[in-house]
């Protein structure tokens, strides 16, 4: 009986044995076939991979290929503006067929198909010859580049063609990250069988615990939504792959700056004969091309063996001409303002804009603001993601200014998501395109921006009720040069009077005294007046069915009464000559033109030199028309500032000094009155007024 329990559990237990021995082999077999899958599915993607990235230089070789004869000369001769468009769509093909390459150099490192031509190299010969090259372009950045070379005898067994990428990939992110101003290093020096090859620069350096991350594909010490630098984030990671295939090493460090040292073994005996490449045909020729498209691929096989494919990162890093400057650019009414860390997206909108608007750049949202701030521009065009501040965080900073808080802004992006739109759209951004953009939609855009931005000025500017706050501005200067001028002459009324009471004044003195207090009480009862009258306008600005009453009006005396109540205000040794003869009777609203004549003549006043300072006020009629022309001594007008003088919110004076809506409100008060206001070319500013003595019957009982 025991016998037989024994045999039965013992019969189990050798079952289950069996048992699991069938499922671990049908488990291994199972594993080892989704492990073949696997490996065929990624032989299969890098083979699609290469391939097309074939097929991408195929269609990009004919794109380059007409453009290089185009800026040669060979279709005729191009204007300026065409060339540097040309030159920027080369510039940009070339960069897409460098990416091209890296990706395909990639592809063929995961499938262990990367073949080096080995030959014997002398570096410091090739380095000198490279740093040379490099040179001029790290000058114009103010970046001095140097070699050092510390070994007797330098000579390596290497694939120059590769290695080569590995150098100019550091030199490039040296000049990108080192400052204007700052240092790049390149050394050679022997290090027992190896020669090492030092890039070190005096930049911000990176995270020393990222030392290692940074050699990742497509990893990037700044990713996030400010990076202030560009790339792909290959790079590095090829760079490291192509020494690492030669039997070298890299590695970087950070200490005042960024090091990278790349050693590389002398002999040819450490390469093994897999990685060695002794077929003839070209390397950038995937298997089942080499006859069809030879003609194409022989192209860009030449085109990145040339300076300007080679250096073309290092020109990008080292770049300060972002656009030239338009010949008729101070003639354009209006200014746009291109906030974006990508050159070739400044140029592009440029191009797109410089028929219709004055095109200035910021090439990150710090350097945006404090331009917007300065220029004062009729539209920000802004990218949303920029070092320093992103897109966002401006916008913001531009709302929160008043200053700034009425400018447009047009924000561009190649993130589509509706969370970035909304969050935009709270800020305070006017409207949104996506990468890639169409420059026509572009141009589109902005003026339609620029338009409602011009109407929502008509709309605060003739809706008296619903602008108070600017009317009330605008009359203030009514009410405070007439109010200046009576508090000085009170204060001169005052000290005569004391000195008269005292006993100081001698008999021979009192007729004198007597006419001018006589004299300060005469234009202290005419600013009185002046207030009253303006107290009274915007009294009846707020009485409901208002409106406009024109009378008769001798603008020359208005002229007169106005320097007279100003030029002591503002408390400036100016002289002003008046040369006003007979009378010159308008009709008009008394109190708002005298704002059109404070300004004017404030204007002209504050512009003169603090020494030597001269003002002319000149009156006249010609037909049926008054023209008057107020001119100063000053520095005048900017060429560029000419055609935008009287923009609503324009202004040359610093913050806090105005709105930059006094020019606007005196070109709205004289074109109600069928009048012209105009600013002449010249030394000085010189605004000339022509008015008609006559209003027609409409707008007189308007």
């Amino acid at each position: 009986m025991v016998g037989g329990t024994g045999q039965i559990v013992l019969y189990r237990s050798l079952r289950e044995q069996v048992l699991n021995q069938v499922r671990l082999e049908e488990t291994k077999a199972s594993l080892e076939a989704a492990h073949e899958q696997l490996k065929a599915l990624d032989s299969f993607k890098s083979q699609f991979f290469a391939n097309i990235t074939h097929e991408f230089k195929t269609p990009l070789a004919m794109v380059l290929a007409p453009l290089e004869l185009i800026l040669q000369g060979e279709m005729g001769e191009l204007s300026a503006a065409h060339r540097g468009t040309f030159e920027s769509m080369f510039r940009s093909g070339l960069k897409l067929l460098k990416m091209i390459g890296d990706l395909l150099d990639l592809s063929r490192m995961e499938e262990s198909k990367l073949r080096l031509k080995v030959a014997e190299h002398d570096l410091a010969e090739y380095l000198r010859a490279l740093v040379s090259q490099v040179q001029p372009l790290a000058q114009r950045k103010g970046i001095e580049l140097s070699l050092r070379v510390e070994a007797t005898s330098t000579v390596v067994w290497c694939d120059l063609e590769r290695i080569e990428r590995v150098f100019l990939n550091l030199l490039s992110n040296a000049t990108k990250f080192t400052q204007p101003g700052g240092h790049v290093q390149v050394i050679v020096r022997e290090a027992s069988a190896r020669i090492e090859v030092v890039v070190q620069d005096d930049g911000p350096g990176f995270p020393p615990e990222k030392a290692d991350r940074i050699f990742e594909r497509f990893y990037q010490v700044d990713m996030g939504g400010t990076r202030r630098y560009g790339g792909t984030g290959i790079g590095l990671a090829l760079a490291k792959e192509i020494v690492e295939l030669h039997g070298g090493q890299i590695r970087a460090e950070s200490s005042g700056g960024a090091k990278f040292t790349v050693g590389l073994l002398r002999d040819r005996d450490h390469f093994p004969a897999e990685v060695l490449d002794r077929r003839g045909p070209a390397r950038d020729v995937p298997e089942g091309h080499r006859a069809n498209d030879r003609g194409l691929m022989d192209f860009a096989v030449q085109m990145s063996a040339r300076d300007e494919y080679r250096l073309l990162d290092i020109a990008e890093a080292t770049e300060r001409r972002v656009s030239v400057r338009d010949s008729d650019e101070d003639q354009k009414a209006h200014l746009a303002l291109v906030v974006d860390d990508t050159p070739d997206i400044i140029r592009l909108v440029h191009n797109s804009l410089r028929a219709h608007f004055k095109v200035i750049s910021a090439d990150d949202g710090l350097k945006g603001l404090e331009m917007a701030v300065r220029e004062r521009p009729s539209l920000v065009i802004a990218d949303l993601m920029m070092p320093g501040i992103d897109g966002l965080e401006l916008t913001r900073r531009l709302r929160n200014s008043e200053e700034t808080r009425h400018i447009p802004i047009l924000m561009l992006t190649a993130k589509g998501d509706l969370e970035d739109r909304v969050a935009g759209l709270e800020t305070g951004v006017s409207a949104y395109l996506a990468k890639p953009f169409s420059p026509r939609e572009l141009l589109t855009t902005a003026r339609a921006l620029v338009q409602a931005q011009e109407t929502t000025a008509d709309i605060v500017l003739t809706q008296r009720m619903d602008s108070l706050e600017i009317v009330a501005g605008g009359l203030a200067h009514e009410i405070n040069n007439p109010l200046n001028y009576l508090k000085n002459a009170l204060a001169r009324v005052r000290m005569d009077a004391e000195a008269l009471v005292a006993g100081r004044l001698s008999a021979e003195e009192l007729p004198r005294v007597e006419k001018r207090m006589r004299e300060m009480f005469e234009l202290a009862e005419g600013g009185i007046r002046r207030i009253a009258g303006t107290v009274e306008l915007m009294s009846s600005y707020s009485k409901a069915g208002y409106s406009r009453q024109l009378r008769p009006y001798d603008v020359f005396g208005a002229v007169r009464e106005v320097v007279a109540m100003v030029l002591p205000a503002t408390g400036r040794p100016v002289q002003v000559d008046l040369d006003l003869p007979g009378e010159g009777t308008i009709e008009c609203v008394p109190e708002e033109f005298n704002q059109v004549l404070s300004n004017l003549v404030q204007n002209a006043i504050e512009a003169c030199p603090e020494s030597g300072g001269l003002v002319r006020v000149r009156g006249s009629r010609e037909g049926e028309n008054v023209v008057i022309s107020v001119k100063d001594n000053g520095p005048g007008v900017r060429p560029e500032d000419a055609t935008r003088i009287f923009t609503p919110f324009f202004t040359t004076k610093g913050p806090g000094r105005g709105m930059g809506m006094g020019l606007t409100i005196a070109w709205r008060v004289v074109q109600s009155l069928e009048g012209t206001l105009e600013l002449r070319p010249g030394p000085g500013a010189e605004f000339v007024l022509r008015l008609p003595r006559k209003q027609s019957r409409l707008r007189a009982v308007s």
